[in-house]
């Protein structure tokens, strides 16, 4: 059966006279704006405005290495391997087969020496493994002790530990128990699993200890750029090391979208436009918006905007925009949306309208 064109005009022509009374007289039941694109000017200072970008403001496990060889502490227990003749001297031999070497194991005092055969009170605190042995051997080798360049040979077998507690922004909280070689934050941040990658840190406080007056001491690491490494500080035990994690950050999406509201955004992660759009389950399908529109601070505390397509690959386009802290996107209609959702809702079908940018920018 034909479709009956004439008995049907009059509608059409009633309808299309009512929509554009709607649009001419503003009663829309919604608000239309008239997006312009931003010029390259506009851009770099929209790009500009807002907090900082924190993506590279995470300590990662690359930055947090102890650099250089180890080197000997208070309470280590080392052992060396010593030629024979330490122990009575050459001269006292009895012509019987010597040992090749002596092995004998010292406790480093506190004041940071040894007690050696012949040698007596040795200072080894802060030197390494190496730098030890060669002192030793030159000291052995003076006339007075040995003949000839003795063959010395130290390794450490008991580390000193002690306890720290890290609580904060860690995978592992807790109490920890640190080598000696592990005395620094560094080390006790490695122990406690490092730092959650998911948020990051803002800064690390050292709590412990007296100043000269006996009050608290609190000392502060700012946590550098990734590919800087972290200041280290050196630990006597006891301490409580706080991760403090950045503030966390959020966006608002509102308007032709199916789930309006406000979404965490935690470091390290980076949105565009079209992934928070997306964060807030894609826009509405009946009005099709090809238009959204940024708002975010500027450092004077006044409002920067600016209007970007969704629904191309131009460098104006979502793709490309960076999504920033407190930044509120706004997804409002268009002329063309507005159309879309008007045939949707009262005739029960999608409209497509199609219209060149350089006829109706604002569709």
């Amino acid at each position: 059966m034909p479709f009956p064109a004439a008995r049907y005009a009059p509608v059409f022509v009633g309808a299309s006279l009512m929509l554009v009374a709607l649009l001419a007289s503003g009663c829309i039941g919604a608000r239309v704006i008239y997006p312009v694109m931003p010029t390259g000017e506009e851009l770099r200072a929209f790009e500009a405005a807002g907090p900082a970008d924190l993506q590279a403001d995470v300590l990662t496990p690359a930055s947090m290495q102890v650099a250089g060889p180890y080197r000997v502490g208070a309470g280590d227990l080392l052992s060396f391997e010593l030629p024979p003749g330490v122990q009575a001297g050459e001269k006292a031999s009895d012509g019987s087969a010597a040992p090749l070497s002596v092995a004998i194991k010292c406790r480093v005092k506190d004041d940071g020496t040894v007690l050696l055969p012949m040698l007596g009170s040795f200072a080894v605190v802060g030197k390494t493994p190496g730098e030890i042995e060669q002192d030793v051997a030159l000291e052995y080798a003076k006339p007075t002790n040995l003949s000839g360049a003795p063959s010395v040979v130290v390794t450490i077998s008991e580390f000193k530990t002690v306890n720290v507690v890290v609580i904060g922004a860690v995978n592992q909280p807790g109490q920890h128990e640190l080598k000696s070689n592990q005395l620094s934050v560094v080390g006790a941040l490695m122990a406690a699993g490092g730092i959650k990658s998911e948020r990051g840190a803002r800064q690390i406080l050292v709590l412990g200890g007296t100043d000269e007056q006996g009050q608290p001491v609190t000392r502060t690491l700012e946590v550098m750029l990734d590919d800087i490494p972290l200041a280290d500080q050196a630990l006597l035990g006891g301490e409580t090391i706080v991760v403090e994690p950045p503030p966390e950050r959020s966006f608002t999406v509102y308007g032709l979208v199916k789930k309006s509201g406000i979404f965490t955004y935690p470091p390290p992660r980076r949105f565009n436009l079209m992934q928070a759009l997306a964060s807030a389950g894609g826009v509405d399908e009946n009005a099709a918006p090809r238009y959204a529109s940024i708002y975010r601070k500027r450092a004077d505390g006044s409002i920067a905007g600016a209007t970007f397509k969704i629904d191309g690959n131009s460098l104006e386009s979502g793709s490309n925009i960076v999504i920033k802290d407190g930044d509120v996107i706004a997804v409002e209609h268009t002329q063309g949306s507005w159309l879309r959702q008007f045939f949707s809702q009262v005739f029960g079908f999608r409209a497509s309208v199609n219209v060149s940018s350089t006829a109706s920018p604002t569709l």
